[in-house]
């Protein structure tokens, strides 16, 4: 009776070995089939055989390295950066090997600076050829250009686009809900000046018309003082900020207050950063009396910097207004990534989702707001871009007078000083 209990097993263990042993011949055959491809110069064939051979089972840092060499015979630089990083991280021992050829990568997609760093981490090497090979390199780039000391940066940009419900802003407060459909022109301006000492000054402005709905013609202007400095691992940026917002030309609200921030690195391409601020709210006008009070906000975010960024968010918020109707506790959730791509175009995408509490309103009410943007910007020199943007909201309120949806698209050009 033994005997035939144990026979079964035995087959079970038998087949699975079999299959284990075919399974590395399947990887080491297709290995040896990209090793011949690249012999031949065939490095679409033999990317194609590496990368399926890494599916196999293929998990050494050869599989890495001969991935990132044909991504970069083909030209995909960026694809063959970030392979190059992943081999650097998993396998401390070819570190060095794998930031010079992550540094050729850099260099080939314009990142000098970055590839300077690569050649500098990959001439720690106890390779004699390794160091020769990077300290040429840096040879070859040179000391890093000083740039012309700017007293202003910043950006400017102008779009036309069409909104279906434009008095339904996110930020903007409205005592009952309204809403209209217009073409509109919008126009943004951002500039910072940093200072001899640990200051910095930025200016943001924005303004946006509707031409069948100029009631709801909207201006703001906001003015921060950056104090920065580094404690330890830490960089905080803090100071005082002013803010004023006008609807169609009547002043909306005031805002003085602080604002807070602390950012760190907590793993290779990988950051933490939190931000506290608190906005002390005036009426600019009678008529907007209600919404005098304040406004406090907490973030939490983490942000991934690789071939893609992509950026985890928590927002709380809590407004105090004089009208509980106008002064919600929230909640938001959001995901942002972002992808350039080789031929200077640049991809976004952003989800996020809100709650909203109206505890102490005539009528409490509970609302979710569902949003998703997508954009597309093209570089068309240095300085100059075109983008294209769409974005979608779905507001769900428990009292269905405060529920909406609305679309938006626009197209903008901007420019970088």
């Amino acid at each position: 009776m033994m005997r035939r209990g144990l026979c079964p097993a035995l087959a079970c263990a038998l087949l699975l070995l079999l299959a284990r042993a075919a399974h590395g011949q399947d990887a080491s055959a297709l290995f040896a089939a990209g090793e011949r491809a690249f012999a031949a110069g065939d490095y679409a064939a033999a990317l194609q055989s590496f990368e399926a051979a890494r599916a196999a089972g293929s998990r050494g840092p050869s599989s890495f390295y001969n991935i990132g060499v044909c991504q970069y015979r083909l030209g995909d630089f960026e694809a063959a950066e970030a392979t190059f990083a992943a081999l650097a991280a998993q396998f401390p021992a070819m570190r060095e090997l794998a930031e010079y050829n992550r540094g050729l990568a850099l260099r080939a997609l314009g990142r000098i600076d970055d590839a300077r760093v690569a050649f500098s981490r990959a001439r720690e090497s106890s390779d004699a050829k390794i160091v020769a090979l990077s300290n040429a390199q840096i040879d070859e780039l040179g000391a890093p250009p000083v740039p012309p000391r700017r007293r202003w940066r910043g950006y400017v940009a102008g779009g036309l686009g069409y909104d279906d419900n434009v008095a339904l802003v996110d930020e903007l407060l409205l005592a009952v809900p309204q809403s209209s459909s217009s073409p509109l022109v919008e126009a943004l301006g951002v500039a910072s000046r940093t200072f001899a000492a640990p200051l910095r000054i930025d200016v943001t402005g924005y303004a946006v018309r509707y031409s069948e709905a100029d009631t709801f013609d909207q201006s703001a202007l906001r003015v921060a003082l950056i104090a920065q400095q580094s404690i330890g691992a830490w960089r905080l940026d803090v100071g005082p900020t002013v803010a004023s917002t006008t609807l169609d030309g009547d002043e909306f609200e005031r805002l003085v207050g602080v604002d807070v921030r602390l950012r760190r690195d907590v793993a290779e391409r990988l950051s933490f950063e939190t931000r506290v601020s608190y906005d002390d709210a005036d009426a600019g006008d009678p008529q907007f009396a209600y919404l005098e009070g304040s406004r406090r906000q907490l973030r939490f975010a983490l942000e991934h910097v690789a071939a893609a960024r992509l950026r985890v968010g928590l927002d709380l918020e809590r407004q105090d207004r004089a009208d509980p109707g106008v002064s919600p506790s929230r909640q938001r959730w959001s995901v942002t990534y972002r992808k350039r791509f080789r031929s200077a175009w640049t991809g976004d995408a952003r989800l996020s989702h809100r709650d909203s509490r109206y505890g102490d309103a005539e009528v409490p009410r509970d609302e979710r707001l569902l949003e998703l943007s997508l954009a597309a910007t093209r570089d068309l020199s240095a300085d100059w871009t075109l983008g294209a943007e769409y974005r979608w909201s779905d507001n769900d309120s428990t009292i269905p007078l405060f529920s909406y949806d609305t679309q938006r698209v626009q197209l903008s050009i901007g420019r970088t000083f």
